[in-house]
């Protein structure tokens, strides 16, 4: 009889919806506290390492300011132990990570003990704190950011992400500095979730390539990312990579190949190949435009700073990484068929047409834009929208990035 009601119990349980998302949920708020519990007690009962540099990318990804800023810790042959949390497919990849990178695998529990004895973590996004990591007094959080120059808010009233934006205030108490390319940024810091943190305007150590194009190594860089997409020397190169959308509607990523190679033939001349990149937390579900031998999908290549030193043409949307390119004087171009629902949706720090990219909103005027594309115009709007932030760009941020790490482990050079 007690076993028959069990299994109806079961049953019932399992056959209701509401039931099944109050014990889901109760479970997880277990599993939560549980956790909790273990990462406080590891950092209790752990001690900080002076000569420990935990990195983290929000990527997965051996990539951003956290990986030039890592180049020039190598590149000095510190005795610094560098470890990077990534994700399991990176760092399960031999060569995703350089000699001397010890690599442990995001939100494990490697990764947890790292980040307990690391002197400091270096990030470049808040998602690692949305399980609420404890940073004790002696420890020291960098924020370096992901983007710069970038025209989409992400600030507590232009966001409904709740989980992220507890994230983000919970960062924003731990961070010791943050890392600023511009007096723009650093009202967004100020305005967002490090009102009183500690700025450093250093200028973004992604950059640094970007401000040496013609450094022997800007060169091989190139040289190999056309060997690896084959890509031959005498073919130009446009980038498109648009941002993700909250609604994970994607059908503005409609851009006709063809016609756009078209424009850019007439404009720029030569032949041309499309190099497409989506956003790290769509790449894994590719939504392709088409197959063709003058398209080549980059959504898994984790470092787009070399894919725009790559680049002759940049398109975008409103991703912030535009707003580096910039910094090349390459020609670059806005296509946003949606700009006036996303403004409404997730809003503008300025005005896209206050930008020096012609603007576009269909196929038609993109490819007008392109042949209309007027250079001296375009130059003189990048040094005017470059100024009027604040940049402060100069090609030595990872320089001033290691100077200050070493400072803060008690290092007098």
């Amino acid at each position: 009889m007690e076993g028959t009601l069990r299994y109806k119990m079961k049953r019932i349980i399992a056959e209701n919806q509401f039931s099944r998302y109050f014990w889901r949920t109760v479970f997880d708020k277990i599993d939560g506290a549980l956790g909790q519990m273990a990462r406080n007690r590891l950092s209790r009962t752990s001690r900080t390492e002076r000569r420990k540099v935990l990195f983290i990318a929000f990527q997965g990804d051996y990539t951003c300011n956290p990986k030039y800023i890592t180049e020039e810790l190598l590149r000095r042959h510190t005795d610094i132990d560098i470890v990077w949390a990534g994700s399991k497919r990176s760092v399960q990849t031999p060569d995703a990570f350089p000699d001397g990178v010890r690599r442990v695998d995001l939100y494990s529990y490697a990764m947890m003990r790292e980040l307990a004895t690391a002197k400091v973590i270096v990030c470049n996004s808040v998602e690692f704190e949305k399980l609420r990591l404890p940073i004790r007094k002696d420890q020291i959080v960098i924020q370096t950011w992901h983007g710069s120059l970038g025209i989409k808010r992400f600030d507590r009233a232009h966001n409904d992400n709740w989980a992220w934006v507890k994230a983000a205030d919970y960062c924003g108490k731990m961070t010791r500095y943050c890392i600023s390319n511009s007096t723009f940024e650093n009202e967004v810091y100020r305005g967002s979730f490090w009102p009183e943190t500690e700025i450093l305007s250093y200028g973004h150590p992604r950059n640094d390539l970007l401000m040496h194009t013609d450094a022997t190594d800007a060169k091989a860089v190139v040289m190999g990312l056309r060997k690896r997409f084959g890509i031959d020397e005498d073919t130009k190169v446009v980038l498109y990579a648009p941002t993700f959308r909250d609604s994970h509607n994607f059908s503005c990523y409609d851009i006709h190949p063809e016609p756009l190679f078209a424009a850019l033939t007439e404009r720029f001349g030569g032949k041309w190949v499309m190099v497409i990149r989506y956003h790290p937390s769509i790449r894994e579900h590719s939504v392709g435009i088409m197959n063709t031998p003058h398209i080549v999908d980059a959504s898994m290549y984790p470092d787009i700073q070399e894919l725009m030193l790559l680049a002759d043409v940049a398109i975008t949307d409103y991703s912030s990484w535009i707003y580096d390119f910039m910094l090349t004087g390459r020609p670059g171009f806005i296509y946003a068929t949606d700009k006036e629902k996303y403004n409404t949706e997730r809003g503008f720090y300025f005005p896209l047409e206050s930008t020096p990219f012609p603007i576009a909103v269909n196929n038609a005027e993109l490819g007008n834009q392109i042949r209309h594309f007027d250079t001296a115009l375009y130059e003189q709007r990048r040094e005017e929208f470059l100024r009027d932030k604040g940049c402060i760009e100069d090609g030595h941020a990872s320089e001033r990035a290691v100077d200050k790490i070493l400072e803060l482990m008690g290092d007098n050079t």
